[in-house]
């Protein structure tokens, strides 16, 4: 163990070394981390980033890896996952306000037990409250920006803690200003819902049939969601990607789903150039027939633009 693998470890006794990103992506894909810790309490932020000033430690910020491809080289740096977990419900009007780190499927099912509806399209919706709102992520017809009211956000640039309202964040269709921004993180969001006259077993029911509807169209397995955004509602990447021709397309072991042209898949043991190779292809083929441009939704971290990243965070 290096010396400054000895100093981190002695001030921060809960962080990782080489820590195998794939254990952390819904991929399943991704190198060692030289360090990894799970930031579950807000108040500790600081302290690791400050550390990696000092010691000049690249870092990476990671919510629930739903969204993400990480470089079969891992990353030479801190990836800091956020794993604060707190939910605070204001019942008299209506709101919730859950941490980045709170799993979507965590949020849902505390609304219902709490008597609210407005997030029931959002079932099978993975990663986390931070993702989603950096991502602007919806399914079903609802996205973040429907429904959030305001985001805690740490300004990496000052090192302070800032509140952004919906307005502030100039949602468009799986971005926002957060997303365009690697020094601004997501610590909570604070959600606007409504009081819900059906009985836990009927909202039940209603996320039931949401889920087998999403299920009927959509593969399960080990992969990072829709790849790619939709060009347009009439032309979504799905559709173009299997008129193309490359439904089933295998490429070592990554494959585009036979169910859903924009749904690529760890099928045995891919790696992330297999993933790339794949992707590459598909926006070819799509350029080629339609003279469209695909453009990712996953977010790729090979070691070229994960260095980028951390040097735009002034760690």
């Amino acid at each position: 163990m290096s010396e400054l693998e000895e100093k981190c470890k002695e001030l921060f006794p809960d962080i990782r070394l080489k820590e195998p990103l794939e254990n952390h992506s819904t991929f399943r894909i991704g190198g060692p981390a030289d360090y990894f810790y799970q930031l579950k309490d807000e108040e500790e932020f600081s302290k690791v980033l400050d550390f990696c000033r000092n010691q000049k430690i690249p870092i990476l910020i990671l919510g629930g890896g739903s969204n993400v491809l990480f470089d079969d080289k891992g990353f030479r740096g801190m990836v800091i996952k956020i794993e604060t977990e707190k939910i605070e419900f204001d019942l008299n009007k209506n709101k919730v306000v859950a941490d980045a780190g709170v799993p979507i499927s965590k949020l849902l099912r505390a609304t219902v037990q709490n008597k609210l509806s407005g997030l029931e399209k959002w079932i099978g919706l993975p990663g986390s409250v931070g993702g989603a709102v950096r991502g602007n992520a919806g399914c079903n017809g609802l996205e973040t920006k429907d429904i959030l009211i305001s985001a805690k956000i740490f300004d990496l640039k000052d090192s302070k803690i800032k509140e952004f309202k919906n307005k502030d964040l100039d949602f468009s269709y799986r971005n926002s200003k957060i997303k365009e921004n690697p020094e601004l993180i997501v610590l909570s969001a604070t959600f606007q819902l409504q009081k819900s006259d059906a009985t836990e077993e009927e909202q039940r029911k209603i996320m039931m049939e949401i889920a087998k509807n999403r299920g009927q169209k959509q593969p399960y397995g080990l992969t990072a969601g829709s790849f790619f955004k939709n060009p347009s509602p009439e032309q979504p990447a799905g559709k173009l990607i299997e008129e193309a021709g490359l439904k089933g397309k295998v490429i070592g072991g990554a494959a585009i789903s036979e169910k859903h042209g924009n749904f690529f898949i760890n099928k045995n043991n891919a790696t992330a150039k297999d993933i790339i190779e794949l992707a590459n292809l598909a926006k070819r083929q799509v350029q080629a027939k339609f003279g469209i441009e695909l453009k990712e939704e996953v977010q790729i971290f090979t070691e070229k633009n994960g260095k980028t990243l951390a040097e735009k965070q002034a760690i």
